[in-house]
C-alpha cells in the first residue's frame, strides 16, 4: 500500500490551527503525526513550513496563511473558502474530518495566547465533535493538545486519562447537576453534584500515572502537565 492510499484510509486526523509553535515543541508534535491525516488550517501551515514537513491537506480562506508557491501546493489537497463564510476555518476543518470518517480528531494550536474569543470557540468545537458522534452513531473522539495541556469533553461517559504523578487535572462542569467519580487522583471526588461554574473540582493532582474519570452530565476535563514530554 502506498503512503497516499494508506493516508486516504486513515481514520485519525490531526489539525494544526493558526498559532505560534516554538522550536522546543517540535518533538512533541512530530511524534503525533504518524499514521494520521495531517491538516494545516489556514495559518497553521506555518508549523509545517518551518519544519519542512508537507501536510496532507490545507484548508481555510487563506487570510492568515503566508503566500504559498505552486511548487509547495502541488501534491497537497487544497480546500479554499471565501473569507465571507459563516464558520471559522477550524470548524470547517473539523466538519471535513468528520464527513471523511474520522474517529479521532486531535486539535493543536487551539489555546491562544491573546485571542480569548477564538480560544473559547476552539474549546467549544469539542461539543461539535460530540454532537456529530451522536448524530452519526459512531464514536468520534476529540481532544485539544499542547505540550503542556490536554482538553477533552465528557458527556455521561467514562475515560482513562494519563499523566505523571503531580500533574494537575481539573473537571469543569458545563451544566448544573454534574456528578463526577474518579480514582487515581490525590483528593477525593466531591460527594455532592456540581453546578455550572463550581471550582471545587479544579486542580486535583495525579497520584499515579493514570486517572479513571466518570462523568454524569457534561464537563470539560483539563490536564496540565508540569513539564513537556
Amino acid at each position: 500500500m502506498t503512503e497516499k492510499s494508506r493516508k486516504s484510509r486513515a481514520k485519525k486526523y490531526i489539525l494544526f490551527l493558526n498559532n505560534r509553535y516554538s522550536a522546543a515543541e517540535t518533538d512533541f508534535y512530530r511524534k503525533r503525526l504518524n499514521n494520521k491525516v495531517t491538516v494545516a488550517v489556514d495559518g497553521g501551515v506555518r508549523f509545517f513550513l518551518r519544519r519542512q514537513i508537507r501536510p496532507d491537506i490545507i484548508i481555510g480562506d487563506f487570510d492568515s496563511a503566508p503566500r504559498l508557491s505552486e511548487k509547495y501546493l502541488s501534491g497537497l489537497e487544497v480546500i479554499r473558502f471565501s473569507p465571507r463564510k459563516d464558520k471559522t476555518d477550524s470548524q470547517l476543518a473539523i466538519e471535513m474530518a468528520i464527513e471523511r470518517g474520522a474517529d479521532e480528531i486531535e486539535i493543536c494550536g487551539a489555546l491562544g495566547r491573546t485571542e480569548i474569543d477564538h480560544t473559547l470557540e476552539n474549546i467549544f468545537l469539542l461539543h461539535v465533535i460530540k454532537q456529530a458522534s451522536r448524530l452519526k452513531r459512531r464514536r468520534i473522539r476529540g481532544r485539544i493538545l499542547s505540550p503542556l495541556s490536554e482538553v477533552i469533553l465528557l458527556e455521561n461517559e467514562k475515560a482513562v486519562i494519563t499523566g505523571r504523578k503531580g500533574d494537575y487535572l481539573s473537571i469543569l462542569p458545563l451544566s448544573d447537576g454534574v456528578k463526577v467519580r474518579f480514582a487515581g487522583l490525590v483528593y477525593p471526588a466531591p460527594k455532592a453534584s456540581l453546578k455550572f461554574g463550581d471550582s471545587l473540582s479544579l486542580r486535583n493532582q495525579f497520584a499515579e500515572s493514570k486517572a479513571a474519570i466518570a462523568v454524569k452530565g457534561t464537563a470539560l476535563v483539563v490536564t496540565v502537565r508540569k513539564r513537556v514530554g
